[in-house]
């Protein structure tokens, strides 16, 4: 008696284990594979967080505190050369040599913006061979700063995701 429902529990166990594995395999719809209305669209949580890097960078000497404030960001983890800022859906890195911002880097897993929404934010970008350039310049300071924006997939048009974005401030001799 004993031993039926110890077989009838672990054939139901490996039935439930059976099936938890072809769930996992099961193939998933990326980001590039959503219907157009996402891919056009874009997502723009990242986006003021990239105007306040540009911005930020753009006065005399940007130190690693002052960028992190103005982004709105906790350092989550710090050596000589490099900060790492974690967000909901993607990350910022900070290149520091000393304690002064050169720039930044976003990484975006999620919250990918759209072409269109940096050409919104930042003016009409030109063509790079990595992606699309953009120039962000300070009235007040008069630096220029560029922004790298990097498609998912070339050739990029406005609908295009964008799967990074460096903000690079001015280089000083």
């Amino acid at each position: 008696m004993l031993k039926q429902p110890r077989l009838v529990l672990s054939l139901v166990f490996g039935l439930c284990a059976s099936a938890a594995c072809s769930r996992s395999q099961a193939p998933r719809q990326s980001v590039e594979d959503a219907p157009s209305t996402t891919r056009t669209h874009g997502n723009d949580a990242s986006i003021s967080r990239v105007r306040a890097a540009a911005h930020a960078l753009a006065r005399p000497e940007p130190t690693v505190d002052y960028v992190a404030a103005e982004m709105e960001g906790l350092i989550m983890a710090r050596t000589k050369t490099q900060a790492l800022i974690h967000y909901d859906g993607y990350r910022a890195t900070l290149t520091t040599p000393s304690d002064r911002v050169t720039r930044v880097t976003f990484l975006l897993a999620e919250a990918k913006p759209s072409v269109k929404q940096l050409t919104e934010a930042f003016g009409a970008p030109q063509d790079n061979h990595k992606g699309m350039l953009y120039t962000y310049e300070s009235a007040v300071t008069r630096a220029t700063i560029h922004i790298l924006a990097e498609p998912v997939s070339m050739p990029a048009d406005e609908g295009s995701l964008v799967r990074r974005i460096v903000v690079e401030g001015e280089r000083t001799h």
